[in-house]
């Protein structure tokens, strides 16, 4: 019963906190783009088109961030009121206080981990599309890929100086392989699909160059992409994809790590505003610690992203989590 009581404290002020984090990303995102939207004279049907689109990727951040708004805005609420020592003293423990709210924070981190998955990246695809009708005409992304290198385990490694998407394939141009027992493949252009990369050249196997003509084996085969509405290159790459590619590709496996990771992050963001939530005596605290909760994790997340660029271990894109997890055992432990 007390449980239902603080989701019902807790549930309008996070619709208040969605909306709000909802209502600013979107003004930042007409800022950056008033410019090129004004010289290009759109009209307001083509702005909302292009504020619909990108409202999957502006939910993907307001979820978590609206959690510990509404946690801590909810719970300060109940503090000022005294009944939240009413009922400490009345010999409620607060782990019954913190269990509705874990449950409302993996739900939001499941509902968060499907926008992520499939919804968002779809979502910037189109959104790229229009962005890149208004400022180029009728032209389409080509999403051809530049200086691409692969390294599939056990079959070397693979480099192709353009990657450009075709109806069920694409086409390679300037192709060097290198397969697992040393042979030098290179060729002009080439040809991957589901079967591998089909290449016509040469290929060096010791010091004898010899014409080839054949298909190199590849596990797996996706479609370029680039993104105009996002710095991350994989945003637009639906998780399943996403994960194929880090089979191949080492940057996307910081890629995808960091996107569980994300998902996840509204979990560890709810469970330790709620027990901090719990664990204070005066209001006050509360809205510090909002401040301070969300700062520190923009913080920690930045951290892990400049980690990656230097080739660290890509599981660091867990590292806010891993600490805010940390934290919350803690304050859950003292909560006992």
């Amino acid at each position: 019963m007390l449980g239902r009581y603080v989701l019902k404290e807790v549930l309008v002020p996070y619709l208040v906190g969605v909306l709000l984090f909802v209502a600013l990303l979107t003004f930042d995102l007409l800022s950056s783009l008033s410019g090129v939207l004004l010289a290009r004279g759109a009209g307001a049907e083509a702005v909302l088109g292009l504020v619909l689109l990108r409202l999957p990727w502006t939910l993907s951040l307001a979820l978590p961030l609206g959690l510990v708004f509404a946690v801590l805005v909810g719970l300060a609420r109940l503090i000022r009121g005294s009944e939240l020592k009413a009922a400490y003293a009345a010999g409620v423990p607060p782990w019954a206080l913190l269990r509705p709210l874990l449950l409302l924070a993996l739900l939001v981190s499941l509902l968060n981990l499907l926008l992520l998955a499939e919804v968002r990246p779809r979502a910037l695809e189109a959104y790229d599309a229009r962005l890149t009708r208004l400022l180029y005409g009728e032209g389409v992304l080509s999403g051809a890929l530049r200086n691409q290198l692969y390294a599939p385990p056990g079959l070397g490694v693979y480099y192709a100086e353009e990657v450009r998407p075709e109806a069920g394939q694409n086409r390679l141009q300037g192709v060097r392989v290198v397969d697992g027992e040393g042979r030098v493949y290179s060729g002009g252009e080439g040809v991957w699909d589901r079967e591998g990369w089909h290449l016509r050249g040469y290929v060096l196997e010791g010091e004898v160059l010899k014409p080839f003509q054949g298909t190199l084996p590849f596990p797996v085969h996706f479609r370029p992409r680039e993104s105009l509405g996002s710095r991350d290159p994989y945003d637009s790459t639906p998780l399943r994809e996403l994960w194929q590619r880090s089979q191949v590709e080492p940057g996307a496996r910081f890629a995808l790590y960091r996107r569980l990771a994300d998902a996840l992050g509204g979990l560890f963001l709810g469970w330790v505003a709620a027990a901090l939530g719990l664990s204070f005596r005066q209001a006050a605290w509360a809205f510090l610690a909002l401040v301070l909760l969300i700062f520190g994790y923009y913080v920690l997340w930045t951290l892990s992203a400049q980690l990656a660029r230097y080739d660290v271990n890509p599981l660091l894109a867990f590292l806010p989590n891993a600490l805010y997890g940390l934290l919350a055992l803690g304050l859950t432990w003292r909560m006992r």
